[in-house]
């Protein structure tokens, strides 16, 4: 009996000893990250049966076992995703904020600017003064657009940067978790007889949710290891094999750059629908969202200015008497690559007359002998045609080497560049054209409703302002062209609510509705080139002018403007009652897994009181068995 407290002693002062030591560590871990509470099991030994029944043989120490939910872990982990994507996102949206400015400090002011100077050359056409002005104000104002356009190019590269860095980061974290992986295995096999290595699943976990927090991922369990999936089933660690990214500089990607995934030599292509959060999914749609749309509208806003501007300059005369020639010239218009393209072909894009510029994207097809040009967006056919170079809506494409095969295509994206490239060709002031060569001119004897107005130059084959042409309604909404003698020179109907009429080059606006036998008048009548402000005149008027989706070029940039605040507001917004959600799962997962330093206090009193009191029983059973060898002497 005397060896059975014996032993039943020295099993309470190991237990007693390992409490201790796992309470100890519990509490010098308190600090730190992603550790999990441990726990003692122990389990009661096996009773030894005798005559007077079963006697127990003391406590066995089984293992130590952490606090892990499953759940939990998963909601944290989602969480943190879902928290860096919303910052990262908030962070290039106020990049973007300071780029494009405010409604004030954006390109508002330099075209403001340049109204009023061309608005003070219409008073003043023969002087030289405000023609230097006018001319100054112009220059100052494509520069605007270019800086503008500058820091955004600047703020694409910087973002493809951080993309670039966090693949790297990704990389790394995801070949930690197969390492970790095959640790864990090792640990859990002969090494650790089964046992669970709670660091290193601790570690592991760690790793795991800093994975997180750069893409948003799944996880399962497989026997010891973890298996990792991109959120749209990608797989990045399965076992022991870890996938890799790469992020490639592309010149021929309206990004920039492509992202692709490295698995078992294979590369996949990575989509933005497969990266949808963490800090990269935010990177990726940010540059391919929120950025691209702001390039491209500050591209159509300089394309719509350069447009007006030369509709109206290659309409008037200048102060030598010449023809205006174009104002404005843009940047060139991309031309990128189908990924899947199997041919060799190679397009170019150039721009014929920035008059006729929609600042629409276009999608180039090979469809069997064809070659189909289709707007973007709406995919509506805006050409077929059987061979190249073709002309259309201000652009001619044609191929520049080899051609395409059946099913290769091309995307042009007009609006891009633009505005980085927007320049004014105009170098000498007197060659502003502030004369007019016709006028508009509205019969007094008009019934209907029907306004014009905007007299501008439109691209044509044919050109001629040197001849009048009456407008004449044959009900209330179609009409003939006619010369001076009557003769039917082309027809057309209006489309409400706003149509152009065009003919020789010229064009002009149409509000209202006229009636039958009502005439419009468009008159040869050539100023003065020294005196006539008529052109000077309309050059201010497009400072009002709709230009752009019935917009003023300025009202369209305010609205940008707003959009953009609207959007980061929206992040914000999002952002806070993220940060709200993850706190709390954040709570939740420490008051599971979290170490109470006050209950592991306790608890190395109760483990203290344990190893005494199992101490006294093993005094106790010596002093028996002393007693016994003294008795049998």
């Amino acid at each position: 009996m005397a060896t059975s407290i014996l032993n039943i002693a020295l099993t309470g002062l190991k237990a007693a000893q390992a409490g201790m030591s796992v309470t100890a560590n519990n509490i010098t871990n308190s600090d730190t990250v992603g550790y999990s509470r441990q726990t003692l099991v122990q389990n009661a030994s096996f009773s030894n049966f005798s005559g007077s029944g079963y006697f127990g043989q003391g406590v066995d120490v089984v293992t130590v076992t952490r606090a892990y939910n499953a759940f939990l872990t998963a909601q944290t982990t989602q969480g943190a995703s879902s928290l860096s994507y919303l910052n990262t996102y908030s962070d290039q949206m106020t990049g973007l904020m300071n780029r494009m400015g405010t409604v004030d400090t954006g390109i508002t002011n330099s075209l403001n600017t340049m109204y009023e100077a061309m608005s003070n050359l219409g008073q003043r056409p023969s002087e030289s003064a405000p023609r230097q002005a006018a001319l100054t104000a112009a220059q100052s104002a494509s520069a605007r657009f270019r800086s503008i356009s500058d820091d955004l190019s600047s703020l694409r590269n910087g973002t493809n940067q951080q993309i670039s860095a966090t693949t790297v980061k990704i990389n790394e974290l995801v070949q930690s978790i197969a390492t970790y992986n095959d640790k864990i295995n090792v640990a859990m096999g002969a090494t650790g007889n089964g046992h669970s290595p709670n660091e290193l699943l601790d570690q592991r976990e760690q790793v795991l949710r800093e994975l997180g927090k750069l893409t948003s991922i799944s996880f399962s369990t497989q026997e010891n290891s973890i298996n990792v999936n991109l959120s749209s089933g990608q797989p990045l660690v399965v076992g022991t094999v870890a996938s890799e990214f790469a992020f490639q500089s592309d010149a021929n990607s309206l990004a920039g750059g492509t992202l692709t995934l490295m698995r078992s030599g294979k590369e996949t292509p990575l989509r933005e629908s497969d990266l949808e959060g963490g800090a990269l999914g935010a990177l990726v749609q940010f540059r391919d969202k929120e950025l691209n749309n702001a390039q491209a509208q500050l591209g159509k806003i300089a394309i719509a200015m350069a447009a007006g501007y030369n509709q109206q300059q290659q309409f008037g005369i200048d102060a030598k008497g010449d023809a205006g020639t174009p104002m404005f010239t843009i940047g060139a218009p991309l031309a990128i690559p189908g990924r899947n393209n199997s041919g060799d072909g190679s397009i170019s894009i150039s721009v014929t007359d920035i008059r006729s510029l929609t600042g629409d994207d276009y999608q180039v097809t090979r469809n069997g002998s064809d070659y189909v040009v289709t707007r973007g967006g709406t995919g509506a056919v805006v050409g077929t045609y059987d061979s190249l170079p073709q002309k259309f809506e201000g652009l001619q494409i044609g191929l520049m080497s080899g051609d395409l095969a059946d099913g290769d295509s091309f995307t042009v994206s007009v609006a891009r560049e633009a505005a980085g490239g927007l320049q004014v060709l105009v170098s000498d002031p007197n060659k502003i054209a502030t004369a007019s060569p016709m006028e508009l001119k509205t019969s007094a004897a008009n019934k209907g409703t029907g306004v014009i107005g905007h007299l501008h130059s439109v691209e044509a084959d044919t050109v001629d302002y040197g001849s009048s042409v009456n407008v004449v309604f044959t009900d209330g909404s179609k009409y003939e062209l006619r010369n001076s003698a009557g003769a039917v020179l082309g027809a057309g109907v209006l489309t409400p609510p706003k149509s152009e009429i065009a003919l020789n080059g010229w064009s002009f606006d149409m509000t209202g509705t006229p009636s039958a036998g009502d005439t419009f008048t468009v008159a040869a009548s050539r100023g003065d080139p020294s005196g006539d402000n008529r052109n000077a005149l309309a050059m201010a008027a497009l400072g009002t002018t709709k230009l752009l989706d019935g917009n003023t070029l300025t009202d369209k940039y305010a609205s940008l403007v707003a959009q953009v605040g609207t959007r980061a507001s929206a992040i914000n917004v999002s952002k806070t009652a993220q940060q709200a959600a993850f706190t709390q799962s954040i709570n939740e997962e420490q008051s599971n897994a979290g170490v109470n330093t006050d209950e592991e206090g306790a608890s190395l009193i109760r483990y203290q009181q344990a190893y005494a009191a199992a101490g006294k029983i093993l005094a106790m059973s010596s002093q028996l068995f002393d007693e016994l060898i003294t008795s049998l002497r």
